[in-house]
């Protein structure tokens, strides 16, 4: 039968609560520190500039619906400076590193074993006798360290360099591998430091964070050998879990709006659309989440009646109702691998 994964997997349901707490209370501090240098900006999907006002993140962040495309963001946006001070100071994001630094202890961690077969299966599809990648966002080398060692078991004869980049120096100083060559930078900065090209860019759960995910993505454009590859991961806004409960609900996990973190709402409706303003082809785009069910099955959010059904189905029910969820593309969990293009 199909089997779907229980959220505690991930985390506990006591970590879920004390996170989610901290991080409206971080959320709330940042705002009223910060909100005078908020910025308005265009359409991170379309690059337009219709909005529709909806409902106020915690009563603080003004949240818009683009009127071109239907996307949903974060507008005005958090200053350079409010995020800074939220990545290097919000005590929600140390909680966090821990929760994510405990996976490289299990010996069978879903999210990470998941992401590791995928690149290994893309490094298995390019022909060259050195293959660079690069993580963007790799906090302090978790998936990288886990991502070297199956590299060594799979490809012993190949010969794959990583490296890593991340903005928050405290994750890069608690690096996990001493061996990884980790860097304290983003995209944009690193771009004009090196030369090198890369064969695969990697980023997970990075984007919906980003003040301006279209000039992220063309700097990883030029990030990238002819033909490379980005690999990545992101909250679907039209998934299952997501559609559920709203961004002023508790959420077990973050909702793909949920700032100062989660700034843009990502969906399979418009990520191929930025995808190729950003200069990629879509070679795939997926929903292979598992958590969806489990989730509205044990949190206390206010969901459909038909939905509160799900705590009544045993595992292999659950199971297939999951199967089904991803396989529609429905899950709140969105897995995209681009190909550089070229032409534009």
């Amino acid at each position: 039968m199909y089997k779907f994964t229980k959220f505690e997997t991930n985390r506990s349901v006591e970590e879920a609560r004390v996170i989610y707490e901290q991080r409206i209370a971080d959320a709330l501090e940042i705002f009223e520190k910060h909100k005078d240098g908020f910025n308005y900006r265009a359409c991170f999907i379309c690059g337009g500039n219709d909005f529709s006002s909806l409902e106020k993140f915690h009563n603080a962040y003004d949240i818009a619906k683009c009127n071109i495309c239907a996307s949903e963001s974060v507008n005005p946006t958090p200053s350079e400076a409010a995020l800074t001070d939220y990545y290097n100071n919000g005590k929600c994001n140390i909680m966090l590193d821990q929760v994510v630094k405990s996976r490289n202890k299990k010996p069978n961690d879903f999210i990470t074993d998941d992401r590791v077969e995928d690149v290994l299966d893309i490094i298995a599809g390019i022909d060259a006798a050195e293959i660079n990648i690069l993580e963007i966002g790799c906090g302090s080398g978790v998936f990288l360290s886990k991502l070297k060692y199956f590299i060594s078991e799979r490809f012993p004869e190949r010969n794959v360099i990583l490296a890593g980049i991340d903005v928050d120096a405290n994750a890069i100083k608690s690096s996990v591998n001493k061996d990884l060559k980790l860097t304290v930078a983003n995209a944009e900065s690193y771009l004009k430091s090196v030369s090198k090209r890369y064969d695969i860019v990697l980023h997970f759960e990075l984007i919906e964070h980003l003040a301006d995910p279209f000039e992220f993505m063309t700097s990883l454009h030029r990030l990238l050998k002819t033909d490379g590859i980005m690999y990545f991961s992101t909250p679907n806004g039209d998934g299952l879990e997501m559609l559920a409960s709203g961004y002023n609900d508790f959420r077990p996990l973050a909702h793909s709006i949920f700032p100062p973190m989660h700034l843009n709402a990502f969906s399979v409706s418009n990520i191929r659309h930025f995808a190729i303003r950003s200069g990629f082809k879509v070679v795939d785009v997926s929903t292979p989440g598992r958590l969806d069910v489990d989730m509205l099955s044990i949190f206390e959010n206010e969901i459909d009646d038909g939905l509160k059904l799900l705590s009544d189905l045993d595992d292999d029910e659950k199971g297939v109702v999951q199967h089904l969820v991803s396989y529609l593309r429905g899950s709140s969990h969105m897995r995209c691998v681009l190909k550089k293009n070229e032409l534009l």
